[in-house]
């Protein structure tokens, strides 16, 4: 029994340190590629580097130029330009596909609606990028063709942002309605029939039932569309322009990458973290929003 209750005490040890040996895999690539980079890129954002050579402590200096640079704040307005622009057609359009694809009407033809909704979601960002730049280009455009009409609408500052927009609206629909779809079938068959036999509407069942029912997945998307939006970049510089979209219409990851080319590293730095902050507050926000709404 003694000899028994010495192996037991000895694979106990044993017994606790296996589960963590299975995840060190993952501690180690963690520690390595996310929270050393985050650390360090905030005590970057403190100094004045190049990127080589030696680094000089400026403190808080890159952040106080960056909130009093105005290049910074328009480019952050054009950022909210393309959010609210480019969400709420996304939101309504997606919402409105899901609950037709959802209705018993279009069951019968959901395998091939579903792939085809969906498809401007896998297709690549620099090809459709370009076939925009194709669709609103000025001279060969496919819109001024078939109108008839020269409309600059890749160089004149007021409709440039107007090919953006259409190719976010484009692309993200068919992401936000798989994930209203799904959220759509979780909601019971009977609880909809039990609505009807009270004499609710279609319409009345829409707004009292489905929409409340489906406000954790509104705030999913909400917040996720905020943080895609926010983190934008390729679009704009890729219809735009051959390398970095104007000033006028530049998003404000622009400023990271600008900073980085012209070696402001602690610049660059400082800009991220504005953008984390950022992000953080307005998730913050339409999380709180969703929850006083409950």
């Amino acid at each position: 029994m003694a000899k028994a209750s010495r192996t037991g005490a000895v694979n106990r040890p044993r017994r606790q340190i296996a589960p963590y040996l299975f995840i060190l895999p993952f501690l180690i690539s963690f520690l390595a590629f996310f929270l050393m980079p985050v650390i360090y890129s905030i005590v970057i954002s403190l100094m004045k580097y190049k990127g080589y050579g030696t680094m000089k402590y400026v403190g808080v200096d890159n952040y106080r130029r960056l909130l009093t640079y105005g290049a910074m704040w328009n480019s952050l307005l054009n950022t909210l330009e393309y959010f609210v622009l480019g969400m709420i057609p996304v939101m309504i359009f997606a919402f409105l596909l899901a609950v037709v694809v959802r209705s018993n009407a279009m069951a019968r033809w959901q395998r091939v609606y579903k792939p085809l909704i969906f498809l401007p979601q896998v297709c690549a960002v620099v090809a459709s990028a370009l076939v925009f730049k194709v669709i609103f280009g000025t001279n060969v455009g496919a819109i001024n063709q078939v109108l008839g009409t020269s409309i600059n609408f890749l160089g004149d500052s007021k409709l440039m942002k107007l090919p953006v927009i259409c190719m976010l609206i484009w692309r993200n629909t068919g992401w936000y309605f798989i994930i209203f779809l799904s959220g759509l079938t979780t909601i019971s068959d009977d609880l909809i029939e039990a609505a009807k036999i009270d004499g609710a509407s279609s319409a009345q069942t829409m707004f009292y039932v489905t929409i409340p029912v489906m406000k954790p997945i509104f705030m999913l998307t909400f917040i996720t569309y905020a943080i895609g939006a926010f983190k934008l970049y390729t679009e704009p510089n890729l219809i735009l322009a051959k390398e970095e979209a104007p000033l006028a219409v530049a998003p404000f990851v622009n400023m990271i990458t600008t900073n980085i080319n012209s070696g402001a590293l602690g610049m660059a730095c400082a800009a991220g973290w504005i953008l984390v902050v950022i992000i953080m507050l307005l998730t913050l926000a339409q999380m709180r929003m969703f929850k006083e709404g409950q």
